[in-house]
C-alpha cells in the first residue's frame, strides 16, 4: 500500500471524526497500532474543534505528555493552556505562548484546549462542563479513573494503542470478574463492549504503523485485533553493520532473537547477570563496528544514545545499567511501562519469559512484550534465554477466568506463541556467539 494512499486514509478518518463531533457525536474510540501518529491525529482534530468554538479538556497520563501536545497545540493556534498542580514548575521546554493555570477558577470560558493529566482532572470538580472530554493513551486509562472524569463533558473521545500495558492495578480486583463494567479495565475496552452506545459512538483505527520498519511490522500484528500496513518503505529502514558480521542481519529491520543456553538448573530468576553481560558485549560489538543507522533515505554513525534497553524487573534494569555503565548516560535502560510512548533506533529487550519456565498469567499479559517488541526505528535485538519456545509450546493454558469474561491467558499464549513462532519460521533466533 502507498504512503499516498495511507494519507488518505489518515485524512478521511481525521475528517469523518471531525464530522462526528461536530454534529454533536458522544463517543469516540479511535484505536492505533505502535508509532501511528495518535497525538499528531488528535493534534489535528482538535485545534479545528476549537476553531470551530469548541471548549475541550485532554487528559493526558503524565505531565511530560501533557507538555509535549501543550507544544504541539500551540503551534496550530488553538488557545492551549496547561492546566497544572501548584506544585508542578513549568519546564523550560514549553512555548512561551501556552497559557499556565493552576486555579481552575481562571480556565478560560471560551473556545480553547485545556490539558492536563488524568489524576489533575480526576481530582477537579468543574463547574462550566466542557464541550468534549479527550483522552490520549486512553489503554492505560481505567474504567474507574474515566468515571472520575464522567461530569468534565457529555461527550468523549478516547484514542490509543490496545497493544500497551493495560492500567495499573494495586488493590486485589477479583471481586469485579464478572462486573460488565469492572473498574480496573481499561476504559475503551468497557465502552466498545457496551451495547447500549452503539447507536451514539464512532469507531475507527489508524491505518499504520509510522515507527517500525517495513519488514518489522508483521511481527507485533499478533498483538491486535484489526490489521494496519507498515509506512516506512521497504528496505528504508535498518542497523548496517559493515562486513560478515554476528550482527549483520540487523540491516534488513526485521528483529532479531539472540539466545543464551539455558542452565540445567533453569533460568536465573529476575536478575541474570549473564544476560546483562551479554547486553554490554552486544552493544560494545555493534559500536565498535562501526555501525550506520539507516532510516529513510538518510544515513548516520550508530552513537549510543540512539539505543535503548528494557527489561520487565527493575533489579535486572538495575543489572542492565551497570554493565552498560560505559555508555551512560547517553544510553537508556528502563521497564516497558516507562518505554511506553517513546522509541529509540535501535532497541535491546530482554525477553519477559527469559527467566520464567512456569508461565503466569501476569508473564503471558501480552502488553509488555508488544512495547518491548515496538519502540524501534531500525533495530531490534530480543535478548533471551533458548528455553522460550519451549516453554511456549510445552504451557497448556487453564480457562481459569470467571464465566463469562474472555481468556486472557489463552490469547496472551497464542500471542507469544505466534510472535515467537514468526522469529523461528523467518530465520531471525540464533546463538550469541
Amino acid at each position: 500500500m502507498s504512503n499516498t494512499t495511507l494519507d488518505d486514509q489518515y485524512t478521511q478518518l481525521s475528517e469523518d471524526l471531525l464530522d462526528f463531533l461536530i454534529d454533536g457525536g458522544k463517543l469516540a474510540v479511535i484505536k492505533a497500532p505502535p508509532g501511528s501518529g495518535k497525538t499528531f491525529t488528535l493534534v489535528e482534530v482538535l485545534s479545528a474543534l476549537a476553531r470551530e468554538g469548541s471548549r475541550i479538556a485532554l487528559g493526558c497520563q503524565t505531565n511530560s505528555q501533557v507538555d509535549d501536545v501543550c507544544n504541539r497545540l500551540v503551534k496550530k493556534g488553538a488557545l492551549t493552556v496547561r492546566f497544572s498542580s501548584s506544585t508542578y514548575p513549568t519546564p523550560d521546554d514549553l512555548d512561551p505562548h501556552v497559557l499556565v493555570i493552576r486555579d481552575k477558577k481562571q480556565l478560560p470560558a471560551g473556545p480553547s484546549v485545556v490539558v492536563g493529566t488524568i489524576a489533575k482532572w480526576a481530582l477537579t470538580d468543574i463547574l462550566d462542563p466542557f464541550d468534549l472530554f479527550a483522552v490520549d493513551e486512553a489503554w492505560q486509562m481505567s474504567w474507574a479513573d474515566l468515571m472520575q472524569c464522567a461530569l468534565l463533558s457529555e461527550r468523549f473521545l478516547l484514542i490509543g494503542d490496545p497493544g500497551q500495558i493495560p492500567p495499573v492495578v494495586t488493590v486485589d480486583a477479583r471481586r469485579w470478574d464478572t462486573s460488565p463494567r469492572a473498574p480496573h479495565l481499561a476504559a475503551p475496552t468497557v465502552v466498545v463492549d457496551e451495547p447500549g452506545l452503539a447507536s451514539v459512538r464512532f469507531l475507527g483505527e489508524l491505518p499504520a504503523c509510522r515507527r517500525l520498519p517495513h519488514e518489522a511490522v508483521e511481527f507485533i500484528k499478533p498483538f491486535y485485533d484489526f490489521d494496519f500496513a507498515a509506512y516506512a518503505d521497504l528496505g528504508a529502514r535498518g542497523i548496517d553493520v559493515p562486513g560478515a558480521h554476528r550482527f549483520a542481519q540487523l540491516g534488513d529491520g526485521r528483529p532479531l532473537a539472540v539466545t543464551l543456553p539455558t542452565p540445567s538448573n533453569g533460568p536465573p530468576i529476575e536478575v541474570d547477570h549473564e544476560l546483562a553481560a551479554s547486553a554490554g558485549t552486544i552493544v560494545s560489538a555493534i559500536l565498535d563496528a562501526g555501525a550506520m543507522l539507516r532510516v529513510d533515505g538518510k544515513t548516520r554513525p550508530l552513537v549510543a544514545s540512539d539505543i535503548g534497553v528494557s527489561s520487565t524487573h527493575r533489579v535486572m534494569n538495575a543489572t542492565l545499567a551497570s554493565a552498560l555503565a560505559p555508555w551512560s548516560p547517553a544510553l537508556r535502560v528502563d521497564t516497558p511501562e516507562r518505554w511506553q510512548g517513546l522509541e529509540r533506533p535501535l532497541m535491546i529487550a530482554i525477553h519477559p519469559l527469559s527467566g520464567v519456565t512456569d508461565p503466569s498469567a501476569f508473564d503471558l499479559e501480552t502488553g509488555r512484550l508488544c512495547v518491548m517488541a515496538s519502540r524501534q526505528q531500525a533495530g531490534l535485538i530480543l535478548l533471551t534465554r533458548d528455553h522460550v519456545g519451549e516453554t511456549l509450546a510445552n504451557y497448556v493454558p487453564s480457562a481459569e477466568q470467571a464465566p463469562g469474561r474472555p481468556d486472557v491467558v489463552g490469547r496472551g499464549h497464542d500471542a507469544h506463541l505466534r510472535f515467537w513462532g514468526a522469529l523461528v519460521d523467518k530465520g531471525r533466533v540464533r546463538t550469541l556467539t
